[in-house]
């Protein structure tokens, strides 16, 4: 391991703990009466956004320091080398950020935000799915360039075309809560519970919908391509935890209708069985929708390193 590498990965350690200071803060800090701004409390936002934030760039941090330990591809370095390339991945990823939010929060009510109010959730969607997926995909890249560093190299074949019957799930999913809500009515609501929602089932099905519109993911299947698999579910456990866990004293969100045992802290058990499936959903979208994004996210490393791979199919496409 090069010292820079290193030096990478223990900065992000010390930020990751850093994070869970949230776990002894005062009893002060989130205790009644609040000082608000428009309604916003801001002693607890602050202190649970910026612990937030500390998680999300050490994730970012120390995963950049795996990738280059073991000779994988970082987002870092995607930025270093192809800055547009990075821009255009984060955009497809904020899309995925709003699908998720929209399929399992807006709709599908499964967690809220107790101390934000409308307008600032408002503010920090964008901003904040943008810093949420690059954590969480520099964490599936961290654990996959270690899987890659000693799994045996296989040949991919090509995408397959699934994404018809992708749609379709999506399809079904849209008539389903349309119907649910049709006869129950629909409240827009961020920052608190609500008494009902629709079957979990509904989610796990426009999920499983987005993760086939990608025809690359059917093809490490068909492949037998494990790495990529095994890597989310190495990094989505580890992340899960170690994000879950302090978030569950103060809750900067809080979780409902997840069906199944609760953990200690008032985690559901399906939550935590669940983060898999949001890590393939952020990896399919942005690579259905940027075709390039899929070896990067997918296929084993070329041997002219995958950078120089997405970048010279990108080129060839804006040709």
């Amino acid at each position: 391991m090069g010292r820079a590498a290193a030096w990478r990965i223990g900065i992000g350690s010390v930020l990751i703990a850093a994070s869970c200071l949230q776990m002894i803060a005062p009893a002060w800090m989130f205790a009644p009466p609040q000082q608000r701004l428009f309604g916003l409390s801001i002693v607890p936002v602050f202190a649970l956004g910026l612990c937030s934030a500390l998680f999300a760039v050490g994730v970012i941090v120390a995963g950049g320091g795996v990738c280059a330990a073991c000779g994988g591809t970082s987002l870092w370095d995607i930025a270093v080398r192809d800055p547009l390339m990075l821009l255009r991945l984060l955009a497809c990823g904020t899309a995925a950020g709003l699908i998720l939010e929209i399929v399992a929060q807006w709709l599908g009510r499964l967690w809220y935000y107790p101390w934000w109010t409308s307008w600032f959730y408002a503010l920090v969607l964008i901003p904040g799915f943008a810093l949420y997926w690059l954590f969480i995909v520099e964490s599936y890249l961290a654990a996959k360039a270690a899987l890659d560093a000693v799994a045996r190299r296989r040949a991919v074949r090509r995408p397959v075309r699934l994404w018809p019957v992708g749609a379709a799930a999506v399809v079904v999913f849209a008539a389903l809560t349309t119907r649910w809500y049709a006869e129950r009515g629909f409240t827009f609501d961020v920052t608190g519970p609500t008494p009902q929602a629709p079957p979990f089932g509904y989610a796990v099905l426009a999920f499983a919908g987005c993760a086939l519109l990608s025809g690359a993911l059917a093809a490490a299947v068909a492949s037998r391509h494990w790495v990529p698999f095994a890597a989310i579910l190495l990094a989505s456990a580890v992340v899960a935890v170690l994000f879950e866990v302090p978030n569950a004293v103060h809750r900067q969100w809080a979780y409902d209708h997840f069906p199944g045992p609760v953990l200690p802290g008032g985690l559901p058990l399906t939550m935590f069985l669940s983060w898999p499936m949001q890590y393939v959903v952020f990896l399919a979208v942005p690579a259905a929708l940027m075709p390039s994004a899929a070896a990067l996210f997918w296929q084993p490393p070329a041997r002219c390193g995958e950078v120089e791979a997405v970048r010279a199919q990108s080129a060839f496409r804006r040709r």
